[in-house]
């Protein structure tokens, strides 16, 4: 896990979860409660399951991402909370 420093210098400013059970992903602004830099919401379980994040320079590049996934995935959008766009 890098230092605050290095998150701090990451460029990435959106993040997408993806949710391979569920077929569901959504997009967060890296600074969201809910995303932390795609770190998860703090004291949240991260278990050993097949969730996972993936972070993004650009809304676009995020949503372009988003709509490549497998086409079972059918609940895809963007976090309420933050709502990036």
């Amino acid at each position: 896990m890098g230092s605050l420093g290095d998150v701090m210098s990451d460029e990435k400013q959106f993040y997408l979860k993806v949710f391979p059970p569920h077929r569901r992903a959504r997009i967060h602004k890296a600074e969201c409660k809910h995303c932390r830099h795609g770190q998860g919401q703090e004291n949240q379980d991260k278990g050993t399951g097949p969730t996972y994040w993936v972070g993004f320079t650009s809304f676009a590049a995020a949503d372009a991402h988003m709509k490549s996934l497998d086409p079972r995935f059918k609940d895809v959008g963007v976090c309420q909370y933050c709502k990036p766009a």
